[in-house]
């Protein structure tokens, strides 16, 4: 009960970490299972909007330059590209919270309209 309470409050890794225990517990503890493997799940959204967010932030203080380099330039379309591409592997689910899925997908989209500005397509 107490990893279910940690997953719904938004912290995954107490969750997954309270819920492998209780399933190492008991291995036919179904809630157990369900809420370490939605954890797990979780915890790679929340990494891909953590990881959006400091690609954002990397992007604007290179724009923000007074000179902005082809190198600067090409390490922009990395970045966006890894933002658009990581959110096509995110693992889907049913039981996801919904605000996870709503922020990685305007992470996606802020990412590939970002892009198409910038170089004038879209990757891949």
């Amino acid at each position: 009960m107490e990893a279910k309470y940690f997953f719904e409050t938004g912290d995954y890794k107490k969750a997954e970490k309270l819920a492998k225990k209780a399933y190492i517990l008991d291995p036919y503890n179904r809630m157990a299972f369900t809420v370490y493997t939605q954890s797990k799940i979780a915890k790679q959204w929340q990494n891909y909007i953590n990881d959006s967010i400091k690609y954002f932030k990397e992007i604007e203080q290179i724009a923000n330059k007074n000179k902005i380099t082809k190198k600067d330039k090409q390490k922009v379309k990395i970045m966006l590209e890894i933002i658009m591409e990581e959110y096509k592997t995110l693992p889907p689910s049913h039981l996801l919270p919904e605000n996870l899925k709503i922020k990685a997908k305007e992470m996606y989209e802020k990412g590939k309209k970002l892009y198409v500005e910038v170089f004038g397509k879209r990757s891949g």
